[in-house]
């Protein structure tokens, strides 16, 4: 092959690679502005005001537009519905409005990356908020504690929506999660103990097999 249609070729192999590259390192660049928005807002505490939430959901939306095999534009969609849905009352219909957009994004996440533990227990945590805990909760739950036994917030999450609707939980999923709070002790135990209290659920993680061996397993007697 001549010299110059090497040159030729390799030139067009190139700008194939551009062009691949191209949208997915913008849409980096724009869901990374997004996130450092977000980061800011939990560093000071403090709501986004309309303007800034917005800019960041059209980031995010160009991102995904960008990018859409990428699940974590969607995990970011998801927290930025649910950050608006946490600024209003619990129960009132823009509230559910914005908690159902996130539990639609969470699902188009996980259905990109069903190894996520950390997609699952944000998933179970929404179904938790609706509150919807049906069968589809209780996957999550089970899905979460499989795949993310030994990550901190995901065993704190699984925590916090399990004891919340613990007596709706079929055996399995009572099971899943006795496992999770017992790995749970190890290192956050006083977490644990609090979120039972919190939800009224301290006689059902005092009945657990292991409890025993906490510290804290005088709060039983």
């Amino acid at each position: 092959m001549p010299r110059i249609a090497r040159g030729v070729l390799g030139l067009a192999a190139l700008g194939a690679l551009l062009a691949l590259a191209l949208p997915r390192g913008l849409a980096d660049l724009y869901g990374f502005e997004a996130r450092v928005a977000y980061n800011g807002w939990e560093a000071k505490r403090r709501l986004p005001t309309d303007e800034e939430w917005t800019f960041a959901r059209h980031l995010l939306g160009d991102a995904q537009a960008l990018d859409p095999g990428h699940p974590a534009y969607r995990e970011d969609i998801a927290r930025l519905y649910e950050l608006r849905a946490s600024s209003l009352k619990a129960g009132e219909a823009t509230a559910q409005e914005n908690l159902r957009e996130a539990l639609a994004y969470q699902r188009q996440a996980a259905a990109l990356r069903p190894s996520s533990a950390y997609t699952w227990a944000s998933i179970a945590r929404l179904k938790a908020n609706l509150p919807e805990p049906d069968r589809e909760f209780e996957a999550a739950l089970r899905n979460a504690a499989l795949l993310g036994p030994w990550e901190p917030a995901v065993q704190l999450a699984l925590a916090d929506a399990g004891f919340r609707h613990w007596g709706t939980l079929a055996p399995d999923t009572r099971l899943a999660l006795s496992g999770n709070a017992l790995r749970t002790l190890r290192r956050q135990d006083a977490r644990l103990f609090e979120l039972a209290r919190r939800h009224g659920r301290l006689a059902a993680l005092c009945a657990m097999r292991g409890v025993e061996r906490s510290r804290l397993a005088r709060a039983c007697i």
